[in-house]
């Protein structure tokens, strides 16, 4: 079954330990795609790198140079692209999958930001769901996924754990 999702909505089943993706299309038919806290933990190691790899900049930068600016990417997109909150009620009479693979491609539509394809995989290659986002559009659904799974040992890859915070009190001084 080939499905092409407009929108997706998230949320976190904590009965099943699993992070619900329901996927809507244009005739507003839905499909639910499950995933596991390891194949996320797996696809958050690999997504900064392949991006980066997608999104070159003209002037060669280092490693940390090249992880400082996918920082603030991810930081910008998660304030200029707004999302809808509202409750979710699960339907059992929604086609339900595990997500098995997530392949990426960046789509060149013939402007200055390409979208990336996202299709969504069940282990026997029987659904297939593909999703079309912009860079940022891709950094806020991952903001917004993080947040459902917050009770997962997850490690937001573009946060800096190294940064120490600094507050300054009446005299100017900086206090670590």
């Amino acid at each position: 079954m080939v499905f092409i999702a407009e929108s997706i909505t998230t949320f976190y089943d904590k009965e099943q330990d699993r992070l619900s993706l329901i996927f809507c299309g244009k005739d507003k038919k839905q499909l639910l795609g499950l995933m596991t806290r390891q194949f996320l933990k797996n696809i958050l190691k690999q997504l900064p790198r392949w991006l980066s790899q997608q999104y070159p900049n003209f002037k060669i930068r280092t490693a940390e140079q090249e992880w400082e600016i996918n920082c603030l990417e991810h930081q910008i997109s998660q304030q200029k692209i707004t999302v809808t909150y509202s409750k979710i009620q699960p339907n059992n009479e929604i086609e339900s999958f595990l997500i098995n693979t997530i392949n990426l491609s960046k789509k060149h539509s013939g402007n200055y930001n390409p979208k990336i394809k996202l299709e969504f995989l069940d282990a026997s290659n029987t659904v297939k769901i593909f999703l079309m986002l912009e860079l940022a559009q891709l950094h806020k659904l991952i903001g917004e996924i993080l947040k459902q799974v917050k009770v997962w040992d997850i490690d937001n890859p573009w946060q800096n754990k190294n940064i120490a915070s600094f507050l300054s009190d009446a005299n100017e001084k900086t206090i670590h």
